[in-house]
């Protein structure tokens, strides 16, 4: 009697642990079933959101991503799921991350704030982080843009703008000379040249009626355009 009493209770225990797994599975299912609904609704509001932005009409971008406006709209709803394929037509068709589009980052770039904001902490003479987040924020801006020219201009601008910085670093010795085709001499000139033509060009093409993007008071771009505008009234105004 004693034995079968010991097989009842460990037959007990053993059906209470099998019980307690049973529920655990069934808790990670269910959790597991709230994060893809959740991670669903975050790309559906954020794919419609970037399609208004832009100002295109549901049509234009169903047909310009291949699919029917009713597929689309069932996606921009949360009626259906996608595959990973349509998320990575859909990054590369409005100028954001995967990550963005899953409402995995804030970012729509896929650049870190906390990396940047890290760069320069123990010198505050030279705030990196400060630069860092106003270039992500002018990204961020610019890619939200429509037709996608302020994205463009913004990449061609700090190209040349970079190019021009390296050209002085060649010419005082920081840099290899070899890297660069073009002598110090030519190359700065025809750098701001292209600089000029560029900020030209994006005023002209430019929708003269925007009012701009909301971007909240006092970021990093804020204090970067303050300095900026210091710094040529202080070294170039002659009052």
């Amino acid at each position: 009697m004693e034995i079968q009493s010991e097989n009842l209770e460990q037959v007990k225990e053993e059906f209470k642990d099998l019980k307690g797994r049973a529920k655990a599975a069934k808790r990670a299912m269910r959790q597991s079933k709230a994060d893809k609904a959740e991670k669903n609704s975050k790309f559906a509001a954020t794919l419609s959101q970037l399609r208004r932005e832009r100002g295109i009409s549901q049509k234009k971008a169903a047909g310009d991503l291949g699919i029917s406006q009713a597929l689309l709209s069932h996606y921009e709803k949360g009626i259906r799921e996608c595959g990973l394929d349509f998320v990575v037509k859909c990054a590369d068709y409005y100028g954001v991350t995967t990550d963005y589009l899953l409402g995995v980052s804030a970012s729509r770039n896929g650049l870190d704030p906390s990396v940047y904001a890290s760069l320069g902490a123990e010198d505050d003479d030279m705030p990196l982080s400060t630069l860092s987040q106003a270039t992500r924020i002018l990204l961020d801006t610019a890619a939200a843009a429509s037709r996608g020219g302020a994205a463009r201009y913004i990449y061609d601008y700090y190209m040349l703008s970079l190019y021009r910085g390296a050209l002085t670093m060649a010419k005082a010795g920081i840099l290899p000379k070899e890297m660069f085709k073009l002598d110090y001499n030519l190359g700065r000139e025809l750098a701001s040249a292209a600089l000029a033509v560029q900020d030209a060009r994006f005023v002209f093409i430019e929708d003269k009626s925007r009012t701009g993007s909301d971007v909240p008071e006092k970021t990093a771009l804020h204090t970067i355009i303050a300095e900026a505008e210091e710094y040529i009234l202080n070294n170039f105004v002659i009052e």
